[in-house]
């Protein structure tokens, strides 16, 4: 037996506290983001309120505050022109530095020293990215220890396309497409999903859901219930309990009793994990003209303002004229406000970043309309600002934006297509070209084909079929009009 050491470089992410909390800060939705900034505000005394717009030069204590950085220049109004580099860190307006604010003895409260990086890796934030928190929060400790490290940022990109239903929103097709990622690895990692109990979270619509519950309650493949749910869900939604005993060739009681068991599932798996789902949003951002041009502006105006407590610049000025007890008190809770603020600033330049990208890559939506709508991708927005595609998708959970044509999840313009088509565009001139028809005589899906070939899409016929079935209209002999 012979042993050797052998050395290798690997490569790993360490998460600091600075970058979890990054994390945490990135996913949130201005409501929830002025929620926890007014909690915080009540549990550190190193954060105080800023009550008034401090005047250029006053002298303030030169870290971010939780609101944008105000200017006469197109960054305050969010101008999407190249030239403007997006957020920018709020630029010091006093003349000492951060490192002065802490005794020698104690170190100097730096962003390396915080978070073990420079301060050039801590923003954007690079991990992985998931929707609403209680649903997170339940699912991922699962997947992580059972996914490597990539899948398990993969399966956290799939739970931010989950509804409250935890029903999957897009196909797996458009899913891949967006990721980047082969369709079979991403039905592997939703298959782990689906089968995280209840059941069911992931799939598309409630039999499926309900299918994959009687399949880990040990039912098997022959059994009465899968068979009812499989082969006869639409009889069994309008009652017709006859008819499927003629078809199954088993008693009306036996129905029955399969039904009874079908109840006891769980027809909206995700109902334990997200709570009461709020009936209303409040959007983000809003597109307007201003000076003959779009631009964006952040629905920020509630959002309190913040910086270090003087009080306590002043006790690790002077730690000697303070009690020992109360310096060290001081310096923790220093340094929790300061990284409470680094992670405010990082969560404002990410997202701002991400939606003047979305502004100029998808002018033709914003001034024309949804039929406009090109195809994009996390991938392709991550490479753009270089970024990590999960950090994309974090930074879209949960956020809207305000148009002419009405309030949008930003997670609407990241989807699959054809050509230079977003597959949404693609459904809404279907919709547009079945709603003028002659109901006499209406269009069939070759029909259809042959027209979306004229405007510059080419699909097939069966795509067709499927956009019209996903978008609930029947086919050409059904709408026909007598």
């Amino acid at each position: 037996m012979r042993f050797e050491l052998i050395q290798s470089l690997r490569p790993e992410l360490t998460l600091t506290p600075q970058l979890i909390l990054n994390l945490k800060i990135l996913q949130l939705p201005t409501l929830e983001l002025e929620q926890l900034i007014r909690s915080e505000l009540e549990q550190n005394p190193a954060l105080e309120l800023v009550e008034e717009e401090p005047e250029a030069g006053s002298g303030e204590d030169g870290l971010p505050e939780t609101a944008p950085e105000t200017s006469s220049g197109d960054s305050e109004t969010g101008d999407f022109a190249p030239d403007q580099a997006g957020l920018e860190g709020v630029t010091p307006k006093d003349d000492y530095s951060i490192d002065e604010l802490l005794p020698d003895e104690a170190g100097p409260v730096s962003p390396t020293a915080l978070t073990g990086q420079e301060e050039d890796d801590v923003l954007p934030v690079e991990l992985a990215a998931g929707p609403d928190q209680d649903l997170r929060a339940a699912l991922l400790p699962r997947l992580q220890n059972a996914l490597s490290t990539e899948d398990a940022a993969i399966a956290e990109t799939v739970i931010e396309w989950l509804n409250e239903d935890g029903f999957l929103t897009v196909s797996e097709e458009e899913l891949a497409g967006m990721l980047g990622v082969e369709l079979e690895r991403l039905k592997s990692i939703l298959h782990l999903i689906q089968r995280i109990p209840p059941g069911g979270i992931g799939c598309h619509d409630t039999r499926e859901a309900l299918l994959v519950q009687l399949e880990l309650a040990g039912y098997p493949e022959g059994s009465l219930e899968r068979k009812l749910l499989a082969d006869h869900w639409e009889l069994l939604k309008h009652k017709q309990t006859a008819r499927v005993a003629r078809l199954c060739g088993v008693s009306e009681q036996k129905i029955r009793e399969a039904i009874q068991n079908i109840l006891l599932l769980e027809p909206r798996p995700a109902r334990q994990f997200t709570g009461t789902v709020p009936s209303y949003v409040a959007p983000d951002f809003s597109v307007e003209w201003q000076e003959s041009r779009l631009v964006v502006v952040p629905n920020e105006d509630n959002l309190p303002r913040l910086r270090l407590s003087r009080r306590y610049i002043e006790i690790l000025r002077d730690p000697k004229a303070y009690p020992r007890e109360q310096v060290e008190f001081a310096r923790k809770k220093f340094q929790a406000a300061l990284m409470f603020l680094r992670a405010i600033e990082s969560r404002r330049r990410t997202v701002r970043n991400l939606v003047e990208m979305i502004l100029k890559e998808q002018q033709d939506f914003f001034l024309q309309g949804p039929e406009f709508l090109k195809p994009a991708t996390l991938k392709q927005a991550a490479e753009k600002l270089g970024v990590h595609p999960s950090t994309v998708s974090r930074a879209i959970a949960g956020k809207f934006i305000e148009t002419e044509f009405g309030i949008f999840p930003l997670k609407h313009f990241f989807k699959a297509g054809t050509g230079t088509t977003a597959r949404t565009s693609i459904k809404e001139k279907i919709h547009d070209l079945i709603e003028a028809e002659d109901k006499k005589r209406p269009y069939s899906d070759e029909e259809i084909c042959a027209r979306l070939k004229e405007q510059g899409i080419v699909i097939s016929r069966r795509t067709v079929a499927k956009y019209r079935a996903e978008l609930g209209i029947p086919g050409c002999n059904e709408r026909k009009a007598f």
